[in-house]
């Protein structure tokens, strides 16, 4: 029974421990840039899926960004050949909290070789700077 008890304990301090260090600064932060991009790159999608599907940059001043947003990234959005690419830098931390944000999609990642990671696949092009976050869907 003791060994249960002091086996109860432990896990206890350990689920403590996680807590602690999920709450560290850098990971916060990670969060608020990711949240922050959600935000805008959902307004990109209202402001194109709500008809201006043409091809060029999607102007900020368009989009209906709430009260009070301040990006924290200079985040872009563009519509090139039938898809919409919304990018910014980011560290890796930050690129991960996005992703966990959208629960592991694909259509999130980062710019690599002209690629998104982690998937591989998905083509990103030259415009979207190299390491940058970067979601890639399409307007059709």
């Amino acid at each position: 029974m003791k060994a249960l008890a002091i086996l109860m304990v432990l896990m206890g301090v350990m689920a403590l421990i996680r807590f602690v260090e999920e709450d560290a600064p850098q990971a916060l932060q990670a969060r608020a840039v990711a949240t922050n991009y959600a935000v805008f790159r959902n307004e990109v999608y209202r402001y194109v899926f709500d008809g201006h599907k043409g091809a060029g940059d999607v102007p900020t001043a368009a989009l209906t960004l709430p009260a009070g947003y301040v990006p924290l990234r200079p985040w872009r959005a563009r519509v090139d050949s039938g898809c919409l690419y919304v990018w910014g830098t980011a560290s890796s931390d930050e690129i991960e909290a996005t992703r966990e944000l959208f629960w592991g999609s694909k259509a999130v990642g980062r710019a690599s070789a002209g690629f998104m990671v982690p998937d591989g696949v998905t083509p990103v092009p030259g415009f979207v700077p190299e390491g940058s976050l970067v979601s890639v869907t399409g307007t059709e």
